[in-house]
């Protein structure tokens, strides 16, 4: 597994690569700015709290349920209202942008003709809402979220590498996994030959 600080670094290790596969919650964008700006949804539907803001994000830096405890703590507890919680959490328009290089990386390995995609975990709404706010589509090949897929074939389950090197029919050695979570990132890629990438991202929200 090659060890890099920064994303732009992958590049050097890419000139043999035909396909740069991406993970993308803290590889391509930290996923700590969708907590906050679905923090900052959930408080916009919920005026009655005074710094409801503050508070989910005190709660959630705490490794607290932040929607439980807020509205147990403000006595406003009801089924309806940790819905209305979640809903407006999940349905947001997140705040999420690339991390410092990544835009810069993609457009400098698409000048390079390699073929780039993306494979990430998590809910297909909030995954797609992601993509949507990067304009991720116009950077990349393919996009898979594992979860479209059923939530057994997450990662460290090889199938989305699988699908992707059949998507681009390219042996596994001429790819290369870029991602940031040790536990579960390179399982697959170097079981299948794929070339690891580590991005050592401090700001990631699980490091």
């Amino acid at each position: 597994m090659i060890e890099i600080n920064n994303i732009q670094e992958c590049i050097e290790y890419l000139q043999d690569i035909d396909v740069v596969i991406f993970d993308l919650d803290d590889t391509l964008a930290n996923e700590i700015d969708y907590v906050k700006s679905g923090f900052e949804a959930v408080a916009k539907a919920f005026p009655q709290i005074s710094d409801c803001y503050a508070k989910l994000f005190s709660a959630f830096t705490n490794k607290e349920r932040p929607f439980d405890k807020v509205l147990n703590e403000e006595g406003l507890f009801t089924e309806d209202n940790l819905k209305l919680m979640l809903d407006s959490y999940r349905n947001h328009k997140p705040g999420t942008k690339f991390v410092s290089g990544a835009e810069e990386c993609l457009k400098v390995l698409r000048a390079q003709g390699k073929k780039l995609g993306v494979i990430t975990d998590g809910r297909v709404e909030a995954q797609q809402a992601k993509i949507d706010a990067l304009k991720l589509q116009s950077f990349v090949d393919k996009i898979i979220i594992t979860d479209s897929l059923g939530i057994q074939f997450r990662k460290p389950n090889p199938k989305a590498y699988e699908m992707m090197q059949e998507y681009f029919n390219v042996p596994y050695a001429k790819m290369a996994y870029i991602g940031d979570n040790k536990s579960k990132d390179f399982i697959a890629p170097e079981t299948l030959g794929i070339r690891a990438i580590h991005v050592n991202n401090v700001d990631g929200l699980y490091r």
